[in-house]
């Protein structure tokens, strides 16, 4: 991805909402410093990426959590294709102008995943903190509306 956005330019992006398998169930969120919101891990799908790698990356680097078994999920065809497991949502989200960079677009390209509740760790770089949330805890943290909308979904 260049480091030069064109106003109205759309990106792809993956995350992952990862659900805690308890009673009652938990979500994996992160409090994202530049956007001053919750939300579930994931970024940018960067070149020579496929938005399966793209998402285990990001899980790992903003977690620390290893999902790489999600890999498995994908089939090869043949020697020229695979089959990659398909997304919950498909999200398009306005991104506002902040800095020097223009208002653009994520393409968002959402999985879902069960796992054992676990410790995590936070990349202090992009994000002020990261937790487990029941749904009303999460529901009462300061989220988009889209995140609200899948929060109800899945938890």
């Amino acid at each position: 991805m260049s480091d030069k956005i064109i106003p109205g330019e759309k990106h792809f992006t993956a995350s992952v909402w990862i659900v805690a398998k308890t009673n009652p169930k938990k979500i994996l969120l992160v409090h994202h410093k530049k956007l001053g919101k919750w939300l579930q891990p994931g970024g940018h799908v960067e070149q020579f990426e496929n938005p399966l790698e793209a998402a285990i990356r990001e899980v790992r680097e903003e977690t620390g959590l290893d999902i790489s078994f999600l890999s498995k999920e994908a089939q090869d065809i043949d020697s020229e294709s695979s089959m990659l497991p398909l997304p919950t949502f498909l999200l398009e989200q306005k991104v506002s102008s902040y800095q020097d960079q223009p208002e653009h677009f994520h393409i968002d390209i959402n999985y879902v995943l069960e796992v054992a509740e676990q410790p995590l760790k936070h990349q202090i770089e992009e994000s002020h903190g990261i937790g487990w949330f029941s749904k009303d805890e999460a529901l009462n943290l300061p989220i988009h509306g889209d995140t609200r909308v899948i929060l109800q979904q899945l938890l």
